[in-house]
């Protein structure tokens, strides 16, 4: 039997908004989400998850990137995604600390390291930055995009 530990994922809000709209990676990101689907990952996040990929899609609204049509469509395939959501309060001291550790005034990015950490778990995410700073905290566990459109393009 499979522990939920090894077959988790933690993933940011971007790894579904690059699904939604052009980005260079929008390929790479095609494929991790069906390769996690292919090995049945458990896909968690903090539940501000849904505030950021909403705000996201209102964002490509207001600049003209989707039609709220599909910013619509777009939210309502985001529900039906089997992700399970931990409740930010259970994250928030953590997440308070490596906000400071990661030197950021605000802590969004932080509840997704944590939760990672908190659960012993890959956590991926569209942000480079993040991950060579979580890198050089020793976040080995955190992963860029990136990473996963060169080495499937080998």
């Amino acid at each position: 039997m499979r522990s939920s530990k090894n077959y988790s994922v933690v993933i940011d809000a971007g790894l579904f908004l690059v699904t939604v709209f052009p980005h260079p990676y929008q390929d790479a990101v095609q494929s991790l989400w069906r390769q996690w689907v292919e090995e049945q990952r458990l896909l968690r996040a903090p539940h501000l998850w849904v505030a950021e990929v909403t705000s996201g899609l209102r964002r490509a609204v207001w600049e003209r990137i989707l039609t709220p049509a599909e910013a619509e469509r777009a939210l309502n395939r985001m529900l039906r995604l089997p992700i399970t959501f931990i409740p930010d309060a259970t994250l928030a001291q953590s997440a308070l600390t490596w906000a400071g550790r990661l030197g950021q005034k605000r802590a969004y990015d932080a509840f997704y390291l944590a939760l990672a950490e908190r659960l012993g778990v890959k956590f991926w995410s569209t942000d480079r930055r993040l991950v060579a700073r979580a890198h050089q905290l020793g976040a080995t566990w955190a992963h860029w995009v990136g990473e996963y459109a060169d080495i499937s393009q080998e």
